[in-house]
């Protein structure tokens, strides 16, 4: 995988000193915190900082999931979510899933993400849909705060892709 440089940070695979840096960033924005292996893991890092991450969970069933989409809170809106997303993206050719708040789902288009029903999506992928929407909901409503509601998102294999679905396609 190429390592993608910009201005402030470098986009690259994680090594396994990043392991418990990677942890802190995804447990810190409460996020999946299973399957945090850092193999998986594409990150932005500045100098030693770890300032962002993204992995590919690769599911016992076989299905793969876009997951731990995270950011440090001083380096949000500068695009290095879509870079770290690009950077995973290039190398997959099967079928990617990932599950995110309803109110992002549009941000996931331009990589080819349509959204599917929960019931055509692989068993792994529906249990950390319907886990991550029990516990999202639960912690809602103790905290009195409106509920993220969750959808999942499907990308084709690269055999049932247009070349000219999208700006960030292979």
């Amino acid at each position: 995988m190429l390592t993608v440089v910009q201005p402030d940070y470098v986009i690259r695979r994680a090594v396994a000193r990043e392991q418990e840096a990677i942890c802190r960033l995804v447990r810190g924005e409460r996020l999946n915190p299973h399957h945090l292996h850092f193999e998986n893991f594409a990150v932005a890092v500045r100098g030693d900082e770890l300032i962002g991450a993204s992995q590919i969970r690769r599911h016992p069933d076989g299905s793969r999931e876009l997951g731990s989409v995270v950011v440090a809170r001083p380096w949000r809106g500068r695009g290095i979510s879509a870079r770290i997303i690009g950077t995973l993206l290039k190398s997959e050719t099967g079928t990617v899933y990932v599950i995110t708040r309803r109110k992002h789902a549009d941000h996931y288009a331009s990589w080819g993400f349509v959204a599917v029903p929960p019931r055509t999506a692989p068993r792994a992928i529906r249990f950390n849909y319907r886990v991550g929407s029990l516990i999202g909901t639960v912690m809602a409503l103790l905290q009195r705060r409106p509920v993220n509601r969750l959808t999942i998102l499907r990308r084709p294999d690269v055999q049932d892709r247009s070349p000219k679905m999208s700006r960030h396609a292979l």
